[in-house]
């Protein structure tokens, strides 16, 4: 239930304009306002064949109200693109020209709505674009009404046909942003201790590809080609998958959790990467003749580095030696070479999570303590044989 009650008319002041074949009215507006006088008409294959709206995300709509409601930032301005709505039933807008004040040629109108006749059901003007940034705009039992004015660009009859093919050219024909760039822009974008916090794997691989001391810098897309000329690279590794990678480590390690500063997570993720490097060093500088630079390689080591950490750090170990003690006890078990013939030990034609984690946990079984014991394949051998004989019982 909006909580603007008592409204039963909604003015807006708007300039007939062209854009491109269509002649439509610009203006700005309260976006609570917009909300008031305009309707989705979502599309249901049985209740609503001819609908014309995506099922709205109600996660979504929550991110864009926030989005809107957030006190004022001069370092981080925020901005809508125009909503656009079209006047199915013209019944219900009178349009008055404003006479004396035109611009250039521009001619100013009033645009009034009667709320009166929105109380149905019926869809009277439809949102073409924008649900979302509307959805809660008009207020509710939590929320204020969102009265930040906003652009939007109003058609008069347009048919269904027509409001269609806008909708298709708006949300269709556009080419998406490359994730890798996305990410990169949405780091730069963040305010550091807000990036920490709320997407820690993102901080943690921009400090990688940017950090001289990281063995990924400058070889992931996005950062500097100079660090990949440095290392003789010539094929810049993806980000998102570096950042898919720190995730995994972040999740399948228990003991960098233990640390409640970032950058001590980072410098640990830091040091095993260098381990890897130093170990899988022909590996790392031939990404066209080995695998461990392509995204199975990256998860794979991901993955097999939580385990590593966490066998390092009870220890009060924490430098890139200590882990690259483990990565020599599983240096041969896999051959990375992207010209071996499929086989047991080669990693030629492995894609996908399912993929990495295949081999991260052939290599964890590999592991062994200085003492020698290999834990992992011990323990398992006791829990296998108590199978065995329960099952004998």
């Amino acid at each position: 239930m909006s909580k603007l009650k008592g409204v039963s008319q909604i003015e807006l002041i708007a300039y007939e304009t062209h854009n491109l074949d269509t002649i439509c009215f610009r203006g700005e507006s309260p976006l609570a306002h917009l909300a008031l006088i305009s309707q989705a008409d979502v599309f249901d294959q049985v209740t609503n064949p001819e609908g014309l709206q995506r099922d709205l995300s109600p996660k979504h709509a929550s991110e864009v109200y926030e989005y809107a409601s957030r006190e004022k930032n001069p370092d981080r301005p925020r901005a809508f693109p125009e909503v656009v709505l079209n006047v199915r039933d013209k019944k219900i807008v009178q349009i008055e020209e404003i006479k004396g004040v035109a611009e250039i040629g521009v001619k100013p109108f009033r645009l009034r709505f009667d709320l009166d006749k929105l109380q149905d059901n019926k869809v009277k003007v439809s949102r073409v674009d924008g649900n979302h940034r509307l959805y809660y705009a008009s207020g509710d039992d939590r929320r204020e009404p969102l009265l930040a004015a906003a652009p939007f660009q109003i058609h008069i009859g347009l048919s269904r046909e027509q409001e269609r093919a806008l909708f298709v050219d708006i949300n269709a024909n556009q080419k998406g942003l490359n994730t890798s760039h996305l990410a990169i822009m949405q780091h730069r974008l963040t305010q550091e201790e807000l990036e920490m916090r709320d997407h820690l794997d993102r901080w943690i691989t921009s400090k990688l590809t940017t950090d001289p001391e990281s063995p990924w810098h400058g070889v992931v897309g996005g950062g500097s080609n100079a660090g990949a000329r440095s290392q003789n690279l010539t094929r810049l590794v993806n980000f998102v998958a570096l950042q898919t990678g720190v995730s995994k480590t972040l999740a399948k390690s228990q003991y960098i959790r233990d640390f409640t500063n970032p950058i001590v997570q980072y410098i640990v993720i830091r040091n095993y990467w260098k381990a890897v490097k130093s170990v899988f060093a022909t590996e790392w500088a031939k990404p066209k003749e080995y695998l461990l630079l392509k995204n199975i390689g990256v998860l794979s080591f991901s993955l097999l580095g939580g385990t590593i950490i966490d066998r390092c750090l009870p220890r009060g170990k924490d430098s890139a030696e200590d882990m690259a003690a483990y990565l020599r006890q599983v240096k041969n078990r896999f051959d990375w070479s992207s010209k071996a013939a499929p086989g047991d030990n080669t990693v030629v034609g492995m894609s996908g999570n399912k993929a990495a984690l295949i081999l991260a946990g052939e290599m964890a079984a590999e592991l062994t303590e200085p003492s020698g014991e290999n834990l992992v394949k011990e323990l398992q051998d006791r829990l296998l044989a108590q199978a065995a004989s329960a099952n004998s019982d």
